[in-house]
């Protein structure tokens, strides 16, 4: 059964590696930055709030790797579109059986990717509200959209040696994906009747 749960990410598995390394890299550095600040500044260390900042970075790094490493699978499509496609697509977003084949390697391809977006910034959603629990619901949108579309401008600059497509449609699932992570947490706080407060960075 354990398999069965997996199997659907496994096709993720390629970003494992540049996730280890830039976790690797990127933890070290982010934790010798706090400590040195909170030697400078004198504030005393809330746990819950530096676990929650350690997470939040190992998110990025694993945002980074899934996102900015080259992606074969897209290639073909890349160069066709000159790396870049401006064009909102519902079948792109949906995955339509009208304009894909059921079972076909295409329709495999746009599943997964659509599907991997929503994933990639569903984390974004529930952790920003965490972090800086005065954040508005709005200030979430425009923090995922700002963060995805300075993706695919990297992705697009890249594409040379990425294979990396910019597509609007992404910035669409990607913010889809940090919504849903958005809504959930605020759901959570109207039931449980907990009120935003003000925190340090």
């Amino acid at each position: 059964m354990f398999r069965h749960l997996l199997y659907p990410f496994l096709v993720y598995r390629d970003i494992a590696f540049p996730f280890f390394v830039l976790s690797v890299i990127a933890v070290p550095c982010w934790l010798v930055f706090r400590l040195y600040r909170f030697r400078v500044r004198g504030h005393p260390i809330s746990f819950r709030r530096e676990i929650l900042l350690l997470t939040f970075v190992v998110y990025l790094s694993g945002l980074a790797a899934a996102t900015l490493i080259p992606n074969h699978g897209s290639h073909l499509r890349a160069g066709v579109t000159g790396g870049i496609d401006l064009h909102l697509n519902l079948a792109s977003l949906t995955c339509s059986s009208a304009t894909l084949a059921s079972g076909s390697s295409a329709r495999s391809f746009c599943v997964r990717n659509a599907r991997g977006n929503v994933l990639l910034f569903f984390p974004l959603g529930i952790l920003i509200p965490l972090l800086w629990r005065h954040l508005r619901f709005r200030s979430g949108i425009l923090i995922a959209i700002a963060l995805s579309c300075s993706i695919e401008l990297v992705q697009y600059l890249s594409r040379a040696w990425s294979n990396r497509l910019a597509d609007v449609n992404d910035v669409v699932l990607n913010v889809l994906g940090a919504c849903l992570g958005l809504a959930l947490v605020f759901l959570l706080r109207l039931r449980l009747g907990t009120r935003p407060a003000v925190s340090r960075a």
